[in-house]
């Protein structure tokens, strides 16, 4: 760990068809770059849909809050970014990796480089979206002062990794979380380049020691901040996932 100088760190219930309508228009109108969402009952909606897990869709609202609709109340859904990579967890067929470009009739239409087949929905366990469709790993901001806060993931654990170029022990442990975004479907990872000690982000967030590594659960609350300990930070991602 390097440290500066002394002079200058809804649920949505599934009996309650009658309310889906109402419930899918606050997820916002029809915008480009949102899927498309057509229930059962009421008017088509739009909104990212981020996981699909026991029988139910998390979906994010234009607002950016995170609301829960049963699969059984969707007739069909129309993703927007069809070429994102998409994990899904098959109880036929295990894990697997492609694209989804719809939901529909309790199937989704998946594409992998075996071929295009529908995989039924009460065979899938889980569908992983990832973040902003595939994005597990950003690079937030350089220097610049930003709010964390609107950069973690709904539904996913977040790991904010403060940095820099120059920080041997940063680069040291970067590739550690690198893996753990790009092989866990329920960790994102956010990295901030604090550049030096005197720049904005780094005033902002009183940044004394790199790296800094803060962990949040799936409801956006920081579970723990680790240094260049990778065990540390496993102990909080695990933490985080309760």
């Amino acid at each position: 760990m390097i440290r500066p100088p002394l002079y200058p760190s809804y649920l949505v219930n599934r009996n309650l068809r009658l309310c889906l309508g109402l419930i899918l228009s606050a997820v916002g109108a029809n915008t480009s770059g949102a899927d498309t969402i057509q229930p059962t009952t009421g008017p088509d909606a739009s909104g990212t849909v981020v996981k699909y897990a026991n029988n139910t869709f998390e979906v994010r609202a234009a607002d950016g809050k995170m609301r829960n609709f049963s699969a059984n109340s969707i007739k069909r859904i129309a993703f927007d970014n069809q070429a994102a990579p998409i994990k899904v967890i098959s109880r036929t067929k295990g894990p697997l990796e492609g694209s989804i470009s719809a939901y529909e009739n309790g199937a989704f239409n998946f594409t992998s480089p075996a071929g295009v087949e529908k995989l039924s929905a009460i065979f899938v366990d889980r569908v992983t979206f990832g973040v902003e469709r595939g994005q597990a790993i950003d690079i937030i901001t350089k220097g610049r002062q930003v709010d964390v806060s609107k950069h973690l993931a709904p539904g996913l654990v977040t790991i904010i990794d403060f940095y820099a170029d120059w920080c041997g022990p940063c680069k040291q442990i970067s590739p550690v979380l690198e893996q753990m975004a790009r092989t866990d479907p329920d960790i994102a990872l956010r990295k901030i380049d604090i550049i030096n000690w005197e720049s904005p982000v780094a005033k902002q967030y009183k940044v004394q020691s790199i790296p800094r590594i803060e962990v949040y659960n799936r409801a956006g609350n920081l579970v723990g901040t680790a240094g260049a300990s990778a065990e540390q930070v496993r102990r909080f991602v695990a933490q985080a996932k309760l």
